[in-house]
């Protein structure tokens, strides 16, 4: 994913855009990258924040192309609904859960782990 390509998501967090740019150079410095990164964003939020950020990180899924991101980002994504200790699905998801998996299902580790835990955790039937 470019920079470019990043900054064109408007809505979404700046801090959470800002963790996939150069990625590979950070994560090369810090296996715990990602890990670090996304629980920065999350660290303190209620449960209420932490379900009404979903949306941001829907919107960012779709943006992303490597399989390895997505990956991160979906247990991203299940930590945020920990956080919100609920399994109601955001509205974000519902409206876009066709194309969400349609997107991801081209990405077979993700797809196969991530995707269909957070299946199991929002008890989506396939």
């Amino acid at each position: 994913m470019y920079k470019s390509e990043i900054w064109s998501v408007i809505k979404t967090d700046s801090r959470l855009l800002e963790i996939y740019v150069v990625w590979e150079d950070k994560f090369d410095n810090d296996e715990w990258y990602f890990s670090n990164s996304f629980e920065s964003i999350s660290k303190g939020m209620s449960s209420e924040e932490a379900f009404n950020y979903i949306p941001n990180v829907i919107e960012i899924l779709f943006k992303l192309d490597d399989d390895f991101l997505i990956w991160e980002t979906l247990y991203f994504l299940i930590g945020l609904y920990s956080i919100a200790d609920t399994t109601q699905v955001h509205p974000s998801i519902e409206s876009n859960w066709s194309q969400l998996k349609q997107h991801i299902r081209k990405y077979q580790d993700s797809y196969t782990t991530p995707f269909k835990e957070l299946m199991r955790m929002l008890r989506i039937k396939e």
